[in-house]
């Protein structure tokens, strides 16, 4: 399956309440990753690394 698939699938579960506690490490891990096996350009890491800091700072908190 395509890196840029499997980042947006990671990026899209911080969109959901039920997303596992600290879960935004194991996609920084991916992306990262993905990046130090040039799988993925520098300009796809950062474009990545925005979309990431904007799904934390938008993430939904559960009511737990």
């Amino acid at each position: 399956m395509s890196p840029h698939i499997l980042i947006d699938e990671d990026l899209d579960v911080l969109s959901h309440a039920g997303c596992p506690d600290k879960y935004e490490t194991l996609v920084l891990h991916n992306i990262t990753g993905f990046y130090m096996a040039h799988v993925i350009t520098l300009e796809e890491f950062n474009h990545y690394c925005k979309r990431l800091n904007v799904a934390i700072a938008h993430r939904p908190r559960s009511a737990a």
